[in-house]
C-alpha cells in the first residue's frame, strides 16, 4: 500500500510541477515540486525517507570542502575559505554520524543520532531543490525575437576581457547572430560597472569587445554603473527605457551556466519578462560558483527558508523526543 502512495505522490508532484513551469519557470518552487517527486521515488522503491536529505548534506559538504580548501594555497587564503573549510568538515562530519547512529536506538546516543540530522539535512534538501530548478530552467527554449540582449558582466582581469565574460559575449553574439538571420534586430546592452581595481568600467571593455567582434557600435548601448547583478538589470532596464524600449517586448539575459538560476529569479522578482541563457562555464569552476549563486540566492527569501528550518526544526525535535530513553 506504501509504495502505491508514494507513486501517486510522485504524479501529483509532476503534474504540480508541469503547471507551475507553463505559468511561470523562474521559481524556485519547481524545484521544490521536483524534490517532492524525487523524494517520493525513493521512499517507493524502499529506501530510507533519509536517503535524500543525507545525499543533499553530503553534496553540500563537499561543495564548501572544496572551496574551502583553497585555503590551503597561499592564493587562497582567506576568511571566506577558511570558514566554508570549517563548514565543509562539519557538515559531512555531521552528515556520518547521523547515518552511522540511524536508526535510533532507545539510549541517549540515538537521540543524538537524530538531533544531528538537524544540521546538516534542511540545507541538503534546500542544495537539492535549487539545482533541481536550475537544471530545469535551463531545458527551456529562450522565446524568439527579444527586444534586447543584455549580457552580465563578472569582471575583467588586468583590464582585459577574461575567458569567463568573453563566453557570455560570444554566446550574446550568437543569439544576436541568430536573431538578426530571423530578421528581428535586438540592442545589444553589456553591462557592468568599474570596479575599484579595474582601470575601465566593465560595460566599456564588453563594448569594445562586442564591437571588434563585428557588432556595429549603433547595436549596442553600454551600461557602465553597476555593481551587482540586481543592478545590472534595473540599470539596463533604464538605457531600454531611454529608448523607448523597455515594454517593446521581452528581454533576453545572457550570463554563466551557474548565474542563470538566481538571475532568473532576480529578474522575476524585479518585474522584468525576460529570458536567461546560459554562455558554457569551465568545469572546475562550476563547484564553487555554484555554492556562492546557491547562498546568494538564499537571501531572496529569506522568510521561506527560515519557514522551512523551523519545519525541519520541529520534525526533528519530534522525532528526537518520540524516541524513549533508557
Amino acid at each position: 500500500m506504501r509504495p502505491l502512495v508514494d507513486l501517486v505522490l510522485v504524479a501529483a508532484f509532476l503534474v504540480l510541477f508541469a503547471l507551475t513551469v507553463r505559468t511561470e519557470p523562474r521559481q524556485w518552487r519547481t524545484g521544490v515540486l521536483l524534490l517532492g517527486a524525487l523524494w517520493a521515488a525513493t521512499t517507493a522503491v524502499g529506501a530510507s525517507p533519509l536517503v535524500l536529505p543525507w545525499v543533499g548534506a553530503m553534496l553540500l559538504g563537499l561543495l564548501f570542502l572544496g572551496t574551502g580548501l583553497r585555503v590551503v594555497r597561499p592564493e587562497g587564503r582567506s576568511r571566506t575559505n577558511a570558514l566554508s573549510l570549517v563548514l565543509g568538515v562539519a557538515m559531512v562530519t555531521a552528515t556520518v554520524l547521523a547515518i552511522w547512529l540511524f536508526p535510533p536506538s532507545p539510549t541517549l546516543l540515538g537521540v543524538v543520532g537524530v538531533v544531528v540530522l538537524l544540521l546538516p539535512g534542511y540545507p541538503g534538501l534546500v542544495l537539492v531543490a535549487y539545482a533541481l530548478y536550475c537544471l530545469a530552467y535551463d531545458r527551456r527554449r529562450p522565446r524568439p525575437a527579444p527586444s534586447a540582449l543584455i549580457v552580465l558582466g563578472s569582471g575583467l582581469v588586468n583590464g582585459t576581457v577574461p575567458t569567463l565574460l568573453a563566453h557570455r559575449l560570444d554566446a550574446a553574439l550568437a543569439a544576436w547572430h541568430d536573431e538578426r538571420a530571423l530578421g528581428h534586430d535586438p540592442l545589444l546592452v553589456p553591462s557592468g560597472g568599474q570596479g575599484d581595481d579595474e582601470p575601465m568600467a566593465e560595460g566599456v571593455a564588453m563594448t569594445a569587445y562586442l564591437v571588434a567582434h563585428g557588432i556595429p557600435a549603433e547595436a549596442v548601448a553600454t551600461e557602465d554603473r553597476s555593481t551587482t547583478t540586481e543592478e545590472n538589470l534595473l540599470l539596463s532596464r533604464e538605457i531600454l527605457r531611454a529608448r523607448g524600449l523597455a515594454d517593446a517586448g521581452h528581454l533576453r539575459v545572457v550570463t554563466s551556466s551557474y548565474h542563470v538560476g538566481r538571475a532568473a529569479l532576480l529578474t522575476r522578482s524585479l518585474g522584468i519578462d525576460a529570458d536567461v541563457t546560459a554562455a558554457p562555464t569551465a568545469w572546475y569552476f562550476l563547484p564553487s560558483a555554484f555554492l556562492r549563486e546557491l547562498l546568494a540566492a538564499l537571501t531572496l527569501h529569506p522568510r521561506t527558508n527560515l519557514v522551512g528550518l523551523g519545519v525541519w526544526t520541529a520534525g526533528t525535535a519530534y522525532l528526537a523526543y518520540a524516541v524513549p530513553l533508557r
